[in-house]
């Protein structure tokens, strides 16, 4: 996964896609999740990382995870490739 050059994410959680002209505003975990994805880290890392750190179970993360993906995509946040690749 890798987000798109267009997108530019601020500290405070603020997401803007210059080729679309959409903004978002992420809440804590969610930035956390997209500066990991950013950062270039795999599912399995960011997985356990926020395991570790949040009140969350694994298949409430992986369904979370997964849904905030798909999102990401649908707004053209994340490079588009193929459709069911989360990696």
């Amino acid at each position: 996964m890798k987000i798109a050059v267009e997108v530019k994410i601020s500290n405070n959680g603020f997401v803007f896609n210059s080729k679309t002209g959409d903004s978002f505003n992420l809440n804590p975990f969610g930035l956390e999740l997209i500066k990991n994805i950013q950062a270039g880290k795999d599912f399995d890392f960011i997985k356990k990382e926020m395991l570790e750190k949040y009140d969350v179970d694994d298949l409430t993360f992986e369904k979370d995870f997964y849904e905030f993906c798909a999102l990401l995509k649908h707004h053209q946040i994340l490079e588009q490739g193929d459709p069911l690749d989360f990696n």
